[in-house]
Order: C-alpha cells, then sequence, then structure tokens
C-alpha cells in the first residue's frame, strides 16, 4: 500500500540526541511508526516494528533555518518568580533545520503487521482520519496525508535495479549516470523498542532532487510499484 504525507514543514532528527539542528532529508521508518501510532491512536507505536516501509521524494529537497529563543540549562534558574522577573542571560537562540513544503509517498508491507492494526491503519489511511494530530517530527510541523490506490506491485527479481529516491549503502552502486544526481548520506534507526529504545541503524544513499533513480544491487526487497522501483527495509 501506499500514501502521499505533505507538510508546510518538517524535521526528522536523529533519535540519540535530545535536540538536534539538523535534520534528515526523508523521514526514518521509526519517524513512519510514529506517524501510523498516531492515525490509530496506538502510542506504543514499538507495536509496528514488524512493517516494512519504503519512501519517494516527489519534489527536490529545499531547507531553511529556524531560529528561537530557548534556555541553555534544562534545569535553568533563571526564573525569579519570587521577584517577579526572569534573567534574560539564561536565554540562548537556537537553529533547526527545516524542510520547506516537503512531499513524500510512503509504501508499506503490512503483511507482518497484526491483522487488527493492520486493518485499521488501511481504513484510517482510506478515510482521511486520525487518533491523534500527526506531524513530521516537530509538534507544529502538522502533517497531511493522501491514500494511493496501487495498481499494480511486483517483484523485482533482477541482480540490479534503479531505485527511486534511497537504498541501502552497501546496495548502491556508483555509476556515471549518478553525477545528474544529488546524493547525500544519512545513518537512520529502522526499529524502536519499548521505551523508545532505537535500535537496526543502517546506512542509506538518498537522492534529494526528487527525480533521479539511483543504481543498486537487488537485496531481495525490491518491487516496482505502479512503476516505481523501490526498496523496502
Amino acid at each position: 500500500m501506499a500514501f502521499k504525507l505533505t507538510s508546510d514543514y518538517a524535521h526528522f532528527s536523529h533519535p540519540a540526541t535530545i535536540y538536534s539542528s539538523l535534520t534528515y532529508p526523508v523521514p526514518p521508518k521509526t519517524a513512519i511508526m510514529g506517524f501510523l501510532g498516531a492515525i490509530i491512536g496506538l502510542s506504543e507505536y514499538w507495536k509496528l516494528e514488524n512493517l516494512l516501509y519504503s519512501v519517494k521524494i516527489n519534489s527536490q529537497i529545499r531547507k531553511k533555518i529556524f531560529i528561537f529563543n530557548g534556555i541553555k540549562f534544562a534545569l535553568a534558574t533563571n526564573f525569579k518568580l519570587e521577584d517577579g522577573y526572569q534573567n534574560s542571560s539564561e536565554k540562548k537562540q537556537f537553529y533547526r533545520e527545516l524542510i520547506c513544503n516537503p512531499s513524500y509517498t510512503i509504501f508499506l508491507n503490512l503483511q507482518n503487521i497484526d491483522d487488527k492494526l493492520k486493518k485499521q491503519i488501511i481504513l484510517n489511511l482510506k478515510e482521511h482520519k486520525t487518533a491523534f494530530t500527526p506531524y513530521l517530527g516537530i509538534n507544529f510541523c502538522i502533517a497531511d496525508f493522501e491514500f494511493i490506490e496501487v495498481k499494480n506491485c511486483q517483484k523485482i527479481t533482477n541482480d540490479t535495479l534503479k531505485a527511486s529516491s534511497f537504498v541501502l549503502q552497501e546496495d548502491f552502486i556508483f555509476e556515471q549516470d549518478n553525477y545528474e544526481a544529488r546524493l547525500t548520506s544519512a545513518r537512520m534507526a529502522c526499529n524502536v523498542e519499548k521505551g523508545r529504545i532505537f535500535k537496526d541503524f543502517k546506512d542509506f544513499v538518498i537522492e534529494i532532487n526528487g527525480g533521479k533513480t539511483l543504481n543498486a544491487k537487488n537485496s531481495g526487497n525490491a518491487y516496482n510499484i505502479d512503476n516505481k522501483v523501490v526498496c523496502f527495509v
């Protein structure tokens, strides 16, 4: 199955950090698990760890820097409540990358997910319903989505392929035609346990223009879905 995922802005930070100024160019699998949890009202979204996903970037990744005022220390002593003022010397400006007008097509393989959860995910995506407010990384990046009816899905058996948007770094094949692509790499978590313990980190190569394909080896999880070649992880 597939759905389109959009927002005015997005920020996908590294899960090992409390605060990160940089963003991944695409939502990691763990972010999609959290998004689907919000769709169906499942706060324990780690229960979706057996899903497989892939992502296609629909338009060029563009970023801007967002600046906001914060407090230097988590347990700051700058609040002088009894005296009626706040010590401004303890404040600091923080910088955060935001993706502008992100648009992704998310592909899901739900065959290993509990049937009840699977049916609820499909139903809510089709009917554009959510239990919680879905967002893309930060709570002010409110997300919108649109279910996509898949008409044709075939597993690819060729040894090599041209994949949309991202592949595992270990499968990536650099060839001359990749010079026309804008590539970046990212190390992202592919699973999470109870208690928000992130695991199964993998390295990816990502094409951020949203138009070029990536040459890659077929590691066995590649599919042609409505003429888009995607690799599930």
